[in-house]
């Protein structure tokens, strides 16, 4: 939705009379330059140069928890407004620095070595299949399975968890993380092929077994169990949770956090 720029009422903004002069459309997701002209008890009200002043609605006012947002803003306040609505039917105007500062921080995370770094969080709301995380003002969702069933069972928001950033999609602002691949990063250089490592079967499945070693979990597939000359058998008549077998590494995933191993054949 387009609206049209008219020279603003009050005198001291000179932005909109700039935009006037050039005939600039205004739009929703525009960030223009305004002015705080009135605060009341549940708004703020703005002037970006328009013909009418603006609402900012308390919520956005700050990407960060605050008690009383209100308390932030005063008159004559100078800043960055995106325009959240137009509303022709209402003639309201809708504007936000919440929405402001969130691009700013991910533009700033963007600039960053995010694919290296391990970032540390506390786990907020649980959100279905996952939590949400805050790391620098920003709110991330993380799924369950992506989440040590060790940090699971703490159930300690006040806990700073490791985390490492999988994929960011910067059309939708949405950023993947896991912390698994924190703590297999953090853990995997104690995991070094050669040596001969005793781990603890956590899980058992069609496909091959779950061993526990050093707090990773790592998998000894089939075809490492049985031979190509040997009929496949049920692993469960093999194995069972708890059995402690002796292996070797013999790959390391660090993009995926994936560990293979060998039974230890001497």
């Amino acid at each position: 939705m387009l609206l049209s720029i008219t020279t603003s009422k009050f005198d001291f903004n000179k932005f909109g009379l700039i935009l006037s002069k050039y005939s600039y459309k205004i739009k929703t997701n525009d960030i223009l330059a305004g002015i705080v002209v009135g605060v009341e008890s549940n708004y703020v009200l703005v002037d970006v140069g328009l013909d009418q002043v603006c609402f900012l609605p308390l919520k956005e006012i700050s990407i960060s928890p605050i008690t009383k947002k209100i308390d932030l803003l005063n008159i004559n306040y100078i800043g960055e407004f995106l325009i959240l609505n137009i509303n022709k039917n209402s003639n309201r105007i809708i504007v936000s620095m919440k929405r402001v500062q969130s691009i700013y921080l991910w533009n700033r995370l963007r600039q960053i070595d995010f694919k290296n770094i391990t970032i540390y969080a506390k786990f907020g709301e649980s959100l279905g299949k996952g939590k949400l995380i805050t790391f620098d003002s920003l709110s991330f969702f993380v799924l369950n399975i992506n989440i040590p069933k060790y940090y699971l069972k703490l159930n300690n928001n006040k806990l700073f968890i490791p985390f490492k950033f999988l994929e960011i999609k910067d059309s939708f602002h949405i950023a993947h993380i896991s912390s698994k691949l924190a703590v297999f990063n953090k853990v995997n250089r104690n995991l070094v092929i050669g040596p001969t490592y005793l781990g603890n079967v956590t899980s058992i499945k069609y496909f091959g077994v779950f061993i526990n070693i050093l707090g990773i979990n790592c998998l000894l597939h089939i075809s490492e169990i049985f031979q190509k000359n040997e009929q496949t058998q049920n692993i469960s008549s093999f194995y069972k949770l708890g059995d402690q077998i002796p292996l070797k590494i013999i790959s390391k995933d660090l993009e995926r956090g994936r560990v293979l191993v060998a039974l230890d054949s001497n």
